[in-house]
């Protein structure tokens, strides 16, 4: 039988907008009970507000999961409002750009605990309430995670560890009857706004995706969601991204070739 999220509470970490933001909306039209977190506290009162304006079951809790106390914070919040946690949604990442070499120590910290060690963290917390539910916990990645990429070599490598630790997570837990999944997304539109790290932990601004291939939040929450009602292991979104993988799998040569092409037209276009 189809797991369903009707009255499931869903922890959902950085659902302020993007892709989390969907991920509530779709989840609280399904009658889910919501857990919204972000590090920007209006925009995340502002994620709120709509959300309940909505008619959806949701509280919000402004912090950073990559801090320890506040991945504890989250989490007794969500048991003293609802009681139980059933399904986590580790969404919260950061991009960055810039050279390896390049980097700044503080941005390679930076985002490694946002983008790895913050999911682990808050799943450590998670589990002992999953296991009583019987509930799922998906880790997002990226197809950034199925090899390393230049310009985001620690992104890549931060995303690359999700996968391991699902795959340690799994045996582990295995006799446990919960779902623990990782999903790889796409390309996939940038809401306006949205930021990424350079080299020296300036912001960067990303400019914004078109294109035929590009999926909207939208199109991405509800893959994720059907992830979950699944219990599927590992989730590839999209026709180029099952391509992708495809290639990174069986032709690694065409793919490094193809890779080292793009970057030396980009250096190219950057001098």
């Amino acid at each position: 039988m189809k797991y369903s999220v009707s009255e499931k509470v869903v922890v959902i970490t950085g659902s302020s907008m993007g892709i989390g933001k969907s991920l509530a909306n779709l989840l609280g039209r399904s009658k889910a009970k919501l857990v919204i977190n972000g590090r920007d506290k209006k925009k995340l009162l502002a994620a709120h507000k709509e959300l309940k304006n909505l008619g959806y079951e949701v509280i919000q809790f402004s912090g950073d999961v990559s801090q320890e106390a506040d991945c504890k914070n989250l989490v007794t919040a969500t048991l003293q409002h609802f009681g139980r946690i059933d399904i986590l949604i580790n969404n919260a990442g950061v991009s960055m750009r810039g050279i390896t070499e390049q980097l700044s120590p503080e941005v390679i910290s930076t985002v490694f605990k946002i983008n790895a060690i913050a999911p682990i963290m808050l799943t450590q917390m998670v589990l002992p309430h999953i296991r009583q539910t019987k509930g799922s916990i998906v880790f997002i990645s990226s197809l950034a995670g199925l090899r390393g990429l230049p310009f985001i070599g620690v992104y890549c490598a931060a995303k690359m560890a999700l996968t391991a630790i699902v795959e340690s997570l799994r045996i582990e837990n295995h006799s446990s009857g919960i779902h623990i999944g990782v999903v790889h997304v796409g390309y996939t539109e940038i809401e306006r706004g949205k930021t990424a790290i350079g080299a020296n932990g300036e912001s960067v601004n990303l400019q914004e995706r078109k294109g035929f291939f590009t999926a909207t939040t939208e199109q991405v929450a509800r893959k994720i969601i059907q992830s979950i009602l699944i219990r599927r292991k590992r989730t590839i979104i999209g026709i180029p991204g099952k391509l992708y993988s495809f290639l990174v799998r069986c032709f690694p040569g065409l793919v490094e070739w193809m890779v080292r092409r793009s970057y030396q037209k980009a250096n190219k276009f950057y001098q």
